[in-house]
């Protein structure tokens, strides 16, 4: 996400997945606390192909007729209650001799005047906005600093001390960027997990200047202006849809019966599609590269949910997800959730079907997979399956509107995981559905779903589940792609 209080920006696919529960990789946020890192999704080797019938084989004779599985539901980002900015404003903040001040300048000028932010705005009540002039510090940037002294630091900018500051505003978000000479340390967390460039690569989160509240982005310097200009158009869009995560968070929540969508993937808009959308735009209007952001519209409607990518074809393999679960709430005065989920008692197995969806005609067989999220996290076989659940999908090549099989083998001990079902759209690109999975058996009609364990392991769950978010920021994150161009 884009802030402190959602989640880290993941460069890296750094798992923070402990026994029973999750973890993840970098990503940027939009706060400036840092919560645990979401899932860095990967592309495993395409399943191997269906040996085919030859071409004059006769049918089957008895052959079963087609599957049917109810419609699906398709998941929206919901508010906590928070207001967006219906006037906002952005102001580049950079030091001395950055070599890259003129086209911060440039970009925050074009963006502002851009289709790509008013139409993406209109959805969520977000107006034009407006980029105020580039202040240029004359202080050294320094080679180390922490996420709260970078909060004292800018307080005492705007307290009046700083003129070209001016007066706090809480319609502007105060945009810093770093030079690479500058290392920015989460605090609280140790190690690659709170540093930049390693765990995030920018975050958004707010600041209380007197008893004005405002919005500020921390930017390092993690590669090239494309790289910094993604993350920047990612954070500026959360802030304006969620600019105060700590006090009254707004667009930050996937409706409750696909929370697993927030256990997977964070749940601010611009945090949805960096694990979706691999490719990042660069309009013509503005000349830079910019992210995709989530749409409500688009996904109630079974539409590719990353806008702005007109006439995109939206391809899923849905799971059938009956039963309920529990997520049990870890902040006092937040109610628990009751979540979509697939029931499987301890030690068995259970077959459901998976819907293979696409809201565009597809004649090409569509390769099949089902993860468990340590596989999406850390890649096919390359860590522990700490879950103990395991998937297989037959078969896992299938037609659109084909009707396929999952069975899913549960641990003995009470335990759940999240079962990721992959599509894949082409050898290197995929799409990714994610499902609460819990071995027990399923409730009985007209009685409450189980509740589940408490869930620290969850990584992002106890932020995710708050109102608040008084502890942890949410961070910006940078695609998936980009991880592999920055070593790591």
């Amino acid at each position: 996400m884009t802030s402190r209080a959602s989640a880290l920006l993941f460069f890296a696919a750094t798992s923070l997945l402990s026994v029973g529960g999750f973890g993840g990789a970098l990503a940027a946020c939009s706060s400036s606390d840092p919560a645990p890192a979401a899932a860095q999704p990967v592309v495993p080797p395409v399943p191997p192909a269906p040996q085919m019938d030859p071409p004059d084989a006769a049918p089957p004779v008895d052959a079963a007729p087609p599957k049917v599985v109810p419609k699906p539901t398709f998941p929206e980002v919901q508010t906590r209650g928070g207001s967006v900015i219906k006037t906002p404003k952005v102001v580049a903040i950079v030091y001395p001799g950055d070599d890259l001040a003129t086209q911060i300048t440039s970009f925050n000028k074009k963006i502002a005047a851009s289709t790509y932010w008013k139409d993406l705005g209109l959805e969520y009540g977000v107006g034009a906005i407006t980029a105020r002039d580039t202040i240029t510090l004359t202080e050294t940037a320094p080679t180390a600093i922490t996420s709260s002294a970078i909060e004292t630091w800018l307080k005492g900018k705007l307290s009046g001390a700083t003129p070209e500051f001016g007066v706090p505003d809480p319609d502007t978000l105060y945009a810093v960027y770093y030079p690479g000479t500058t290392t920015i340390t989460m605090d609280g967390f140790g190690g690659d997990p709170g540093v930049s460039c390693k765990a995030y690569g920018g975050y958004h989160f707010e600041i209380a200047v007197g008893s004005t509240k405002v919005g500020y982005a921390v930017l390092p310097r993690c590669s090239d202006i494309n790289e910094l200009t993604v993350a920047a158009s990612h954070e500026y869009y959360e802030w304006a849809t969620d600019p105060f995560p700590q006090t009254k968070a707004a667009y930050t929540k996937l409706d409750d019966a696909h929370w697993a969508w927030q256990a997977a993937f964070i749940g601010e808009l611009g945090d949805l599609c960096t694990y979706l959308d691999r490719d990042y735009l660069m309009p013509a209007e503005i000349g830079f590269q910019v992210q995709t952001m989530w749409s409500n519209k688009a996904s109630l409607a079974g539409k590719y949910p990353c806008a702005p990518k007109p006439g995109a074809a939206y391809l899923q393999a849905i799971p059938t997800a009956e039963d309920s679960a529990v997520v049990p709430s870890q902040v006092p005065n937040v109610p628990d959730i009751t979540t979509k989920a697939i029931r499987v008692k301890a030690g068995k197995s259970r077959t459901v079907d998976v819907l293979v969806y696409s809201d565009q005609p597809r004649s090409s067989l569509v390769p099949l997979r089902a993860l468990t999220f340590d596989e999406f996290t850390t890649g096919m076989g390359a860590g522990p399956n700490a879950s103990g659940y395991t998937y297989s999908i037959e078969p896992n090549y299938a037609k659109v509107g084909d009707v396929v099989s999952v069975t899913i083998n549960a641990p003995t001990n009470t335990s759940y995981d999240l079962l990721i079902m992959l599509a894949y759209t082409s050898d290197k690109s995929v799409e990714y559905w994610p499902v609460l999975v819990v071995n027990d058996a399923a409730p009985a009609p007209g009685t409450t779903p189980k509740k589940l364990p408490k869930l620290p392991a969850f990584g992002r769950a106890a932020f995710e589940r708050s109102a608040t978010a008084a502890t942890s920021p949410r961070i910006t994150k940078l695609g998936m792609k980009r991880a592999a161009s920055l070593g790591r």
